[in-house]
């Protein structure tokens, strides 16, 4: 068989992916049985490509009627179903919500911070005492050069915390939708 019949075989294979892999196996066969019986026919294989189509719209005409030949109940299709919507949806009530305000609340204070350790060092090199800005340290209150350290690293240390917290949010939101398109129901 030419070389670009079994890439087409290929991609329909890899488009089908949502099916059992005996079902899978099966459709190959067919696909594959029809090629062959077009090349004893005398058919090029160009024209052969061209009477089977796009391969991601044969399997979608594939997964489309055996997605609604399934009539009957199944129990194993509801359970699925219910577990990973109550899965999904308990999860998601508890990390959207904390990842969504920490990510940005640490990307902002990691910002915030050396800031507020630049201001206390300037004042103190000009002779003025912020109240406000303290770096303490349970009963250790630290100098404004030794708070303009550790606030840089603080504000290293946050920025890291948060980016990483936003790249989860968006790796969990990522494998939800994944796992929803692939439950195929």
């Amino acid at each position: 068989m030419d070389a670009r019949l079994e890439k087409y075989l290929d991609r329909v294979d890899r488009y089908l992916k949502p099916l059992p892999p005996s079902e899978r196996i099966d459709i190959v066969k067919e696909i594959k049985g029809s090629i062959l019986e077009m090349e004893n026919e005398g058919f090029s294989v160009e024209d052969i490509l061209e009477r089977l189509g796009n391969p991601k719209e044969m399997a979608r005409a594939y997964l489309g009627d055996l997605l609604t030949g399934k009539r009957g109940f199944s129990w194993n299709r509801l359970l699925l179903v219910c577990a990973f919507y109550g899965l999904a949806g308990f999860s998601g009530m508890i990390v959207i919500p904390v990842l969504g305000i920490i990510a940005p609340t640490f990307i902002f204070c990691g910002a915030v911070v050396p800031v507020a350790g630049l201001v206390k060092y300037v004042g103190a090199l000009f002779g003025y005492d912020l109240p406000y800005v303290i770096f303490q340290l349970g009963d250790y209150t630290m100098s404004p050069a030794l708070g303009l350290l550790w606030s840089v690293v603080a504000g290293a240390v946050l920025l890291f915390l948060g980016k990483g917290a936003w790249e989860l949010l968006l790796r969990y939101i990522k494998v939800v939708s994944r796992t929803k398109r692939n439950l195929s129901v």
